[in-house]
């Protein structure tokens, strides 16, 4: 005998019935069998993103609206010692973590490995970032940040203006600064939790 594994409640068939669409409108839509989106709308089957996408335009709401209960993907991880990180998002994501409060469609996480931030975090937590700008913003420095590195390397520092027009300075609290660094990109940290 099959067990069946639920997905988490989704707001799916709240928000269909509420835009007055029937379980064959939104199919037909989303290029989908009604046996597909049945199943989505009683958790037993996982929406991928273009599903989310899809149902997002067909119901004329943000995808947020849509993607409460989806996990997170784990895409890579801190490492004690220089902080550096095995950053996945090119390979595809590594595992799922439940979804943080004001989690976009763009949130991802990384699970902290031994010591990579102490005093701050301990090992197996997980840090979630979004909003990766290639260059980074005002609004970024003074904050802890995933930062990818000119030289490939991705970081978890906090983020300060270097001395030198473009560069910057990442602070952690277990490690010497780095000072006037070229920073390919940046996703501000906007939730750390235990696991």
């Amino acid at each position: 005998m099959s067990v069946v594994k639920k997905a988490p409640p989704n707001a799916l068939r709240r928000y269909r019935q509420a835009a007055s669409l029937t379980l064959e409108q939104v199919a037909e839509k989303a290029g989908l069998s009604v046996s597909q989106v049945s199943r989505i709308e009683r958790g037993e089957r996982e929406p991928s993103l273009s599903n989310l996408h899809a149902f997002a335009r067909i119901l004329k709401l943000p995808i947020a609206a849509l993607v409460a209960s989806v996990p997170v993907f784990v895409v890579g991880q801190v490492e004690a010692g220089a902080g550096v990180v095995r950053y996945g998002a090119d390979h595809g994501p590594l595992d799922e973590a439940e979804r943080p409060p004001e989690a976009t469609e763009h949130t991802v996480a990384l699970v902290v490995k031994g010591e990579a931030l102490a005093g701050t975090v301990d090992d197996g937590w997980l840090i979630y970032f979004n909003d990766v700008r290639a260059a980074p913003s005002d609004d970024m420095l003074g904050q802890l940040c995933v930062i990818g590195m000119a030289d490939g390397r991705t970081l978890v520092k906090r983020l300060n203006q270097g001395r030198e027009r473009g560069r910057f300075d990442l602070y952690a609290n277990n490690s010497k600064p780095l000072l006037d660094q070229e920073v390919a990109w940046a996703g501000k940290v906007t939730w750390i939790k235990p696991r």
